[in-house]
């Protein structure tokens, strides 16, 4: 299970993490000129390693972190420094041992 995570911005440059929630595969981007075409490189980077996979999150001008809990689920989050994004991330899974797997700065 995934819980999803974006940004408001419209400026930038965007990056994203893929998982694929069954087997855990990890995939990211940085730098592309839009939402769209990064979360299509980290989709393309995560299935070289796992199938199923969908963005968790996507970022522009920060980071992005992706933690998983311990029940399984996957929770993104957004920060201004690596540590911010993965604090979000825990935040928003209500969980502050969930696991860092992923974290991606675009900007």
């Amino acid at each position: 299970m995934l819980a999803f995570a974006a940004t408001a911005s419209a400026g930038g440059v965007w990056g994203a993490i893929a998982v694929d929630p069954n087997s855990g595969a990890i995939g990211k981007s940085f730098d592309f000129p839009t939402a769209k075409s990064a979360q299509h490189q980290a989709i393309a980077d995560c299935e070289v390693r796992g199938d199923g996979c969908k963005v968790a999150v996507w970022v522009t001008n920060g980071w992005a972190a992706l933690v998983k809990k311990h029940s399984g689920v996957y929770i993104g989050g957004l920060g201004s420094t690596k540590r911010l994004a993965a604090a979000d991330a825990r935040r928003r899974a209500h969980e502050a041992s969930a696991h860092l797997i992923a974290s991606v700065f675009s900007g």
